[in-house]
């Protein structure tokens, strides 16, 4: 005896949503990816300044003053203008999560990228957790507002 089975069709709402999850995913490990391995490399920079000096090159320390003065130069305009990328961004976040924040993802996206190279990567001791929350809360924004979701 033979019995029907019944197929239940695809419910395409959930693999859609499963699928956009992928890819935000993807270019948020891109992003943060992309500022860790920019840390990583200014720190190994900053390192081999230092070394220069430790070998009798005097002069690098004018490479070190300079840095000291204009990578924090640098993020502190970038901060002024965007008060919101200053700090660890989790408190942000979360702001914009509960509709008591509104902010331009791109604005906040390249400018807290480059800050937090120019804070970090010279061997400050900020951590880079709290900083790529926010980056990857930026590009779910910057998806969102881009297909219309």
């Amino acid at each position: 005896m033979e019995t029907s089975k019944q197929t239940q069709p695809i419910d395409w709402t959930r693999l859609i949503l499963v699928g956009r999850g992928l890819l935000i995913g993807l270019c948020t490990g891109a992003v943060v990816s992309a500022f860790r391995w920019s840390i990583g490399k200014m720190l190994a920079a900053t390192i081999w300044v230092y070394q220069q000096v430790q070998t009798g090159h005097g002069w690098w320390w004018l490479v070190i003053i300079g840095g000291s003065v204009l990578l924090p130069l640098g993020a502190g305009i970038l901060v002024k203008q965007q008060p919101q990328i200053s700090g660890s961004g989790i408190p942000q976040v979360e702001a914009q999560l509960d509709d008591a924040l509104q902010l331009h993802w791109w604005s906040i996206l390249w400018r807290k990228f480059i800050g937090g190279v120019l804070s970090i990567g010279p061997g400050r001791f900020l951590g880079r957790e709290g900083p790529s929350n926010q980056l990857g809360a930026a590009v779910g924004q910057g998806f969102a507002e881009t297909t219309g979701q």
